[in-house]
Order: C-alpha cells, then structure tokens, then sequence
C-alpha cells in the first residue's frame, strides 16, 4: 500500500514538472509555474491564488483546472491536521500555529469560493478564526505580563514586543496602547552626546546627527538632541564636565564623549644621489614630495546613574603614508660661452665628466631616456610651454597615490646642454645635435615643473580631504556602543 502511494506522488510531480514546461507559451503559464512552485512547497494558499489569476485569463487552461482541486483538498487537510496536532495546547506558539492556519483555512477557501469552481467542500471558518484570534491574543498578552514583572530592562523590551503582538491579535484589549507607551518610556535610556574635533562647533554638530542617525533608530534609546556644552569664560571645569553634571542633575542616563583629530604632514625634502642610478657619475639630488595623515579618534560610554562609570569605550589610532612622488636629476654647473662645431657661440648649461668616453656617453643616454619616452600628447601643442603640461596631468590625474605611482622615479638632467668631458676637454651634447639637445633641456624642465606643480597640488587636495576623515567619528563611536544600550 505504501508503495503505491509513494508511486502515485512520483507520477504526479513528474507530470507536473513536464505540463510545467509545456506551458511557457500558455497564456496563464507564468501563473501556473508560479502556483506549481508554491504547491511543492507547500503554500497552498498562494498555490490556489495563482492558478485561480491563471483559470481567470485562460478558462480553458488543463493543467491548471485539474491542479486546482488537488492544491485545495491536500491544503485543507494539511492545515486541519496543524490545527489539530496544536488546538489543546495552552501555550502562544501552539495558539499561533492555530491562528495562522484558520487564516489560511478561511483564504483558502474564500479563493475557492470565489472562483465558482465546482465540486468543492467549501467551509466558513470565521468563527473558528475569531475563537483563535483571541485565544492567541490572550496567552501573548499573559506571557508579557510575566515579561514586565521580571523588571529588568531587556525584560522590558521584550514585554513591549509580545504586548504588541497580542495587540496585533486583539485591539481591543483593555488599555494595551497606554500599557505599551508607559512600558517603552520605561525601558528607553537617554544618551547625552558631547563631541571634541576641528572646527569644534560643525563637527559636535555632525557628531550628534550621526549618533542620533545610529542610536535614534532603536526606539529604547533617546539621544538628547543638546549639542553645547561648552563652559564658560571663567569656567574652572570642561565640557565633558559640564555634561556629566547637566546629565546628573536631568536624570539622564548616559553621557557618550567622542574626541577626534587629524594631522596632516607635509614631505618636502631632498638629499644628494650620484646620478644615473644604475651608473653613477654625476652628483644630483633626489626630490620628494608629498605627504602623510594620522588619525586619532576615542570614544568612552559613561554611565551616570548609581555612580558615574566609564563602560564602553576604544581608541583608534592610525598612520596613513607615506605617499610621495620623488624624481632625481643633475644641476648644471654653470654657463658657458661656447661654439661648438661652427654652430656659433651660445651660452649653453654644462656638467663636468671625469671619466671615460664609453662611461660618460652611457651615462648620458641613460639620463636622457627616463624623460625622452613621455611621448607628448595631442593636447600639448607646444612640449616647451609648462602651463600645456599642467593642464594635462591635471585632466590626467585626481588622486595623489595614483599619481606618484605612475610619475615617480625617473631621472634627468635639468636644464643642462652639454656634458664637459674633462681629460679631453671636449663637449657631449644631450641630444642628437646641439639645437636638439637646446630643445630638449626645455621640454625637460617644462615636464619635470609641471610634475611638481601637479603633485603639490594634489598633495594640497589630500590635506583638505584629511580636515574631513574624522567626520564619521559619531557613527563609529555609536555603532561601538549600540548594543551595549
């Protein structure tokens, strides 16, 4: 026997699924694969909602008409049987699980009823509903009495919620809204909240909006929406003091402190490197610029009922950096007049080499190539015109860190012509011939300025956006304390 009826849900879910897929293009398929899929998990009364909107669209819809009798009779036993398993206990689940299946018991069939379908044991279940309704309310309402005597405060809090439920079950209980508002009144605490940071008046106002934000979600918690402390002139006393004894003398609970700072420090150095690195002959400097951030931010929870006490709190302290863009290059000597290969004479920019031909010439290609592979975009019409390369790096780049990243550490010579090679007292030209080596000296400097320029600026971008990294300390602060309260 129970091998046929094991084999009869088999045939009948393997039907199912195979007139599911035939129906993509029914009109009505969308409903019934809805209802199909709340049948098998069991959701008679959504089942029935969705075939019933798929027979209404499509009345002659086979598979749904020949479902639809079989989700309402296997739904009506099944919730029967919870009511039945549940109906002598004297407990709010068991009263729950009555009440819930009554309900579905009366829209279960009130689909049925409405949609004219025959051959349907339909029944009224609104007295038996009502019965239940009340009986939950009832048992809600006596596990929250037991909930309120206990007197503590999470107590309390949850009496509230089953209060509200038997509510839920029975508006018409005696008195359930003032038992409910005076209940919440007594387990809320006040949260008085002081905040120290730059700009002190802004940031104690955004510090309490964010706690306010946090905290004033639970409605057991009121945040004193009081942001001056400060103490007078001739104050002996501070505002963390002040507030301690303001919360003293209002009855308040709780005095929440939170303190914030942000330093930001400016790096502007350099130091001596012999240049190129990989090679070094000529003396240079290696620039850096940028900087670093520290952070400071503490919390502290004082307690100021039976005794002022200090319950929550934490500190964060944090060292951002550093970041910077550094660049090396060679300082001409000096100037000198000089003709070189019949070119005429000009003053041209000069750095003494003492050692070989091959040596100084490797040393030369290498200083010239760092800055000879920044191909020169579309947007720099003139490569020599410093104020074209700022324009660019500044469409280029708006993060500091990215910047230094991708720009640093290259070397050059800096506005220097000729290489002076001292044991044969002849000249190297930076470039392929003098006029070239003139030009390019130009597009250097205008490269290597318009980097610096680029970076002090970001550098200056950053630090404003540091004045405003600690202005999300009262959301910090009141995510630490939360469940504390």
């Amino acid at each position: 026997m129970k091998k046929s009826v094991v084999l009869f849900v088999v045939i009948l879910m393997v039907s199912l699924l195979f007139m599911s897929c035939g129906t993509v293009f029914t009109k009505g398929g969308s409903d019934y694969r809805s209802g199909v899929s709340a049948y098998e998990k069991k959701e008679y009364v959504s089942s029935l909602r969705y075939l019933n909107q798929a027979l209404s669209v499509n009345p002659e819809f086979v598979e749904a008409a020949q479902l639809f009798p079989v989700v309402f009779s296997e739904g009506t036993s099944y919730y029967k049987a919870q009511i039945s398993n549940n109906a002598a206990m004297q407990d709010r689940q068991a009263a729950d699980v009555v009440y819930r299946s009554y309900t579905n018991l009366q829209e279960l069939h009130e689909i049925a009823r409405i949609s004219g379908r025959s051959g349907l044991m339909i029944e009224d279940f609104t007295s038996k509903l009502e019965e239940a309704r009340l009986k939950s309310g009832d048992l809600w309402f006596s596990y929250a009495q037991s909930l309120q005597a206990k007197g503590d405060r999470e107590s309390l809090k949850q009496a509230v919620a089953a209060y509200e439920t038997a509510r839920d079950r029975n508006p018409n209980l005696e008195n359930i809204d003032t038992i409910i508002a005076a209940l919440i009144e007594e387990a809320t605490v006040t949260v008085a909240v002081i905040g120290h940071g730059p700009s002190n008046e802004s940031f104690s106002q955004k510090v309490l909006a964010d706690v306010t934000k946090i905290l004033g979600s639970d409605r057991f918690i009121e945040v004193i929406q009081r942001e001056d402390f400060n103490p007078g002139p001739d104050s002996m006393v501070g505002p963390l003091d002040i507030a301690v004894m303001t919360a003293m003398g209002e009855g308040w609970d709780y005095v929440l402190e939170v303190y914030a700072s942000t330093s930001f420090e400016e790096i502007s150095k350099e130091e001596p490197v012999s240049l190129p690195s990989g090679n070094p002959l000529f003396p240079g400097v290696k620039r850096s610029i940028g900087y670093q951030t520290r952070t400071y931010l503490s919390y502290r929870l004082f307690k100021i009922k039976n005794g002022v006490s200090v319950v929550a709190g934490d500190t964060i302290n944090e060292l951002s950096g550093p970041y910077e863009y550094t660049f090396s290059y060679v300082q001409a000597e000096g100037l000198r007049e000089l003709n070189l290969g019949g070119t005429g004479k000009k003053n041209l920019r000069y750095v003494t080499s003492k050692a070989d031909d091959m040596t100084t010439n490797n040393a030369i290609n290498a200083l010239r190539m760092d800055y000879e592979y920044i191909s020169i975009p579309a947007e720099v019409s003139d490569p020599t015109d410093q104020t074209q390369w700022i324009a660019y790096y500044k469409n280029q780049y708006n993060d500091f860190e990215e910047f230094a990243e991708q720009e640093s550490g290259r070397e050059l010579f800096y506005a220097i012509e000729v290489v002076h090679h001292a044991p044969t007292d002849t000249y190297f030209t930076i470039g392929e011939s003098l006029d070239a080596a003139i030009q390019r000296s130009k597009i250097n400097s205008a490269i290597m300025n318009a980097l610096s320029y680029t970076a002090r600026t970001l550098a200056a971008a950053e630090k404003e956006r540091t004045a405003y990294a600690i202005w999300d300390a009262g959301e910090i602060a009141a995510k630490g304390v939360k469940d504390l309260l």
